[in-house]
């Protein structure tokens, strides 16, 4: 039986009640849509985006006459510039190496109980550690029936040539590469320019490996895969909306838990509940969720 741990609260008997009342919204629940970002990921090990220790301070002050923000190592307006496209391999090698060794977490196995009962419909993910695969919940993202990990920005498992968009394996070897600041030429161009070399013809273009995640400003070459799942997983009527360790701060992730919100609501029943460390902003989020908790407090948005 799923429950929560309810020992810390301490604003009494109704607080109480309503963690029963999510806790049997979870049991009741046949469809559930998970939605999660990089705070469900920091027990594990891994600094998240945007607090004040996180990841985008982290980088600001490593790299402090490189980059103006640590954001803009995320933004694909840096291979411009041959200083931060340094930066951003070397930060990406090191990034991968606290991946490694980062711990799944109790989110994370949470999910995975809820695969194991048969309720989970989905997990939109916006972390790029992977941390699901080692639970072994599929992330095949061509395979809408059985995919329970739907990566939305990409992963650190693989790597992507910037040219022909082919993917490779993640290899130790590349880190070491990476963390020196180098890129790497593609296997495949390599290949394919030294066989015409061989055979007379001239040399073609060789693209470069980066981490498989996708960037501010720049195409998400499976948007339209993405697109898909959502609207299959709308037209399977959830009833159970559950987002949690995401400020909700990216434009996308923005419309697909108002999207998805709307569609629970349609039920009699339907609930969505949103745990975070910090608030959200009412006026943009209203009555999207029906429960906030943050820092171990309940806070009712519904009645």
């Amino acid at each position: 039986m799923l429950t929560l741990n309810i020992k810390n609260i301490k604003k009494g008997y109704e607080d109480k009640k309503e963690f029963q009342n999510i806790a049997k919204a979870i049991r009741k629940s046949k469809k559930c849509i998970i939605v999660t970002g990089a705070g469900i990921s920091v027990s594990g090990g891994i600094p998240d985006f945007r607090s004040s220790d996180g990841l985008y301070n982290l980088v600001k002050n490593k790299f402090p006459q490189a980059v103006v923000k640590g954001k803009d190592l995320f933004d694909a307006t840096l291979f411009r510039d041959p200083v931060t496209t340094k930066v951003f391999y070397t930060f990406m090698g090191e990034l991968k190496e606290v991946l490694n060794k980062a711990n799944i977490t109790p989110t994370h196995r949470f999910v995975k109980e809820l695969d194991n009962q048969g309720k989970l419909l989905r997990c939109y993910t916006q972390n790029i550690d992977s941390l699901e695969r080692r639970l072994q919940l599929s992330t095949d993202i061509t395979d809408k029936k059985n995919a329970k990990i739907v990566q939305l920005h990409g992963d650190m498992d693989r790597v992507v040539c910037t040219l022909c968009q082919e993917t490779f394996e993640f290899k130790d070897e590349y880190q070491a590469i990476f963390k020196e600041g180098n890129s790497i030429p593609c296997p495949s161009c390599q290949s394919k320019s030294n066989i015409r070399e061989m055979t007379g013809k001239r040399a073609i273009s060789v693209g470069s490996l980066r981490p498989n995640i996708v960037l501010y400003n720049e195409h998400h070459i499976n948007g339209d895969l993405i697109n898909d799942f959502a609207n299959y997983d709308v037209s399977k009527k959830p009833d159970l909306l559950i987002v949690i360790g995401t400020s909700l701060k990216v434009y996308g992730i923005k419309n697909l838990v108002k999207r998805l919100a709307n569609v629970v609501h349609a039920r009699k029943t339907g609930k969505v509940i949103f745990i975070n460390k910090t608030e959200l902003c009412s006026k943009t989020w209203g009555d999207v969720f029906d429960y906030e908790m943050h820092k171990m407090q309940l806070k009712r948005k519904w009645q």
